[in-house]
């Protein structure tokens, strides 16, 4: 009836079916952007009930050790210690505990869970949650059982030498980390280095420690407080304290060398020679073979080396507008990883050429502009 004040009557069917779902099925990047843009319009504060992205938020008694056993010391750090453990539930966490105390640690702390909650990557390391009860400060995160990438070239586990292939995945997944921080979120890390390139059971890799990490603008350079490690740290920002994600290019670039060369930033058995000047003098003279990690025991395609000391030399240039951006980086390493999989399948490569030419470095240790990054 016209006049009627009742609701209309639907009709209506639902059906439901059985699906298999995937158990390790990661997060979608459009999942977690869709609760994101959810929270932005309706003013939803962070932590909400219900929001998947947010870490938990233990007391000291939740991430101390409850038992007789002393903790396993993972490492050590400017920020503190950082255990092994197991949360209740038996979840394999790694608790890294605040030793300092002061105003500044109280801040990197809460930089680093801030920092830690607004970004979600598959290769950057999940915070599960932390603790700030009283000056207890603890921050708890998926713990990544092989350790750090500075571990396997150098430290702990070095007795296994990771071969050309891994270390080409292991930086692919960093680079990618580092694109998403500067693409995504407008950030920077600030303190990129091998020891902060954790590994998992399969050696796939997830950047650490965002504790330093700062929002730089699009618009301009950000003016900040010196930070990182020695050795990694980009010259530029060190003469002008002008920071921007050129500054992570740099130290990536120097993680590059690493894995080609398996020798520290500072060469202390040759003089203390910075990696960067030790590549350019060995390339200069026409001598790949002392530079190349012997570990490889020559298992390794040449034009894919010459492609990442290319790389590195390029995103280790003095000015930091001519280096390439993350996402430049993460193509060319794609390309990388691509022909030494040719070459372990024993196919022709795509390209039997040199990636570069020996005369296009010069006695100066100076690389002429032979080789530009293409944009993605």
């Amino acid at each position: 009836m016209s006049n009627s004040t009742l609701p209309p009557i639907l009709n209506g069917m639902e059906v439901y079916w059985p699906m298999t779902m995937e158990v390790n099925r990661l997060t979608s990047a459009s999942d977690v952007s869709g609760i994101m843009a959810v929270k932005d319009d309706y003013k939803i504060v962070r932590n909400w009930n219900g929001d998947p992205c947010s870490a938990a938020n233990f007391s000291w008694n939740g991430v101390s050790c409850s038992t007789n056993e002393p903790p396993q010391i993972t490492s050590l750090g400017g920020f503190g210690i950082v255990y092994h453990g197991y949360l209740d539930n038996r979840t394999e966490v790694a608790v890294k505990t605040c030793t300092l105390e002061s105003s500044q640690a109280n801040k990197q702390f809460l930089a680093e869970v801030r920092s830690l909650s607004l970004v979600h990557h598959k290769n950057l390391v999940t915070l599960v949650g932390y603790c700030k009860d009283g000056v207890n400060l603890a921050v708890v995160y998926e713990y990544l059982l092989r350790g750090s990438l500075f571990d396997h070239l150098r430290g702990k586990n070095s007795s296994f030498a990771l071969n050309w292939k891994m270390r080409l995945n292991i930086v692919l997944d960093a680079a990618q980390a580092l694109d998403y921080l500067h693409t995504g979120c407008g950030m920077v890390h600030r303190d990129v280095k091998s020891s902060n390139i954790l590994l998992g059971q399969n050696f796939e890799a997830k950047v650490s420690d965002l504790g330093l990490a700062r929002m730089f603008s699009a618009d301009a350079n950000s003016i900040i407080t010196l930070s990182g490690t020695p050795g990694y740290m980009d010259p530029e920002y060190q003469l002008t304290f002008t920071l921007n994600e050129k500054s992570d290019v740099y130290s990536f670039g120097v993680i590059l060398m690493e894995i080609v060369t398996g020798e520290p930033p500072i060469l202390t058995a040759r003089e203390n020679i910075h990696i960067v000047k030790f590549i350019k003098q060995k390339l200069a003279a026409g001598s790949i073979d002392d530079v190349v990690d012997s570990r490889f025991e020559g298992e390794y395609d040449m034009n894919s080396v010459w492609k990442v000391v290319e790389l590195a030399i390029i995103c280790t240039r003095d000015e930091s507008a001519n280096r390439p951006t993350m996402a430049d980086v993460v193509m060319h390493l794609k390309d990388c990883v691509q022909i030494e999989e040719y070459r372990q399948r024993g196919k022709l490569q795509p390209s039997e050429k040199s990636y570069m030419n020996m005369s296009s470095i010069s006695t100066s240790h100076s690389m002429s502009v032979s080789f530009a990054p293409i944009s993605r």
